[in-house]
């Protein structure tokens, strides 16, 4: 989503958005990547300083158009791994500073886009184990992958590509372009990498 805030509550709110990030699983076996680094954010600060233009947060702004389709992520099945497990929301509580999380279900990352036939980017996250998101690491190039949302729609991903990353690297975050879907779990001897993998949208339909 673009906002546009008064710049000393903008700078507050978007570096409280970016901490919370930064410890989303962290400790937990699952964590997703941390957030956008000082550089970024010193950036961002001065750009705003020189220009009266709107700064985009990670999440990509959706089109608001008659042919726009968009749901929260209800349902993930990758029929040729055997995956299938409901989604619930993926929320930051600032009293305890932990993020959701359970051994039964996937997690939808609220602040990234909804799933949609627009543009942006949906982070889905889980556990490390065969229940949940373990046995992505076995995937193979062109599966597919069909998530439910909940206004009844199913969408269809290609999958394209994976890599590990550091809990500090941002990249999988910050992306602007088609639909795509990154599904994350933990990897590594000790979980102590991120691995991140990369689907593109095919198709959508009523269900």
């Amino acid at each position: 989503m673009a906002a546009l805030y008064i710049f000393g509550n903008y700078f507050m709110n978007i570096h409280k958005y970016l901490i919370g990030l930064s410890i989303l699983l962290f400790g937990s076996g699952v964590a997703i990547v941390a957030p956008i680094g000082l550089s970024w954010l010193e950036q961002q600060q001065a750009t705003a300083t020189t220009s009266n233009v709107t700064i985009a947060t990670p999440q990509t702004p959706l089109k608001e158009t008659p042919t726009l389709v968009k749901g929260i992520p209800r349902h993930i099945s990758v029929s040729s791994l055997g995956i299938d497990v409901s989604i619930a929301d993926g929320v930051y509580d600032e009293r305890t500073g932990e993020w959701t999380l359970s051994d039964t279900s996937a997690f939808y990352a609220t602040p990234t886009n909804p799933v949609n036939s627009d543009s942006g980017n949906t982070l889905i996250y889980g556990h490390n184990s065969d229940e949940i998101f373990g046995k992505l690491l076995k995937i193979q190039q062109g599966a597919e992958v069909t998530v439910t949302t909940d206004n009844g729609y199913v969408f269809t991903y290609v999958y394209t590509s994976t890599e590990a990353v550091r809990p500090t690297d941002t990249r999988p975050l910050v992306y602007e372009g088609k639909p795509r879907l990154t599904l994350q779990t933990c990897s590594g001897i000790w979980n102590q990498t991120r691995q991140m993998f990369y689907f593109d949208l095919k198709e959508y339909h009523k269900a």
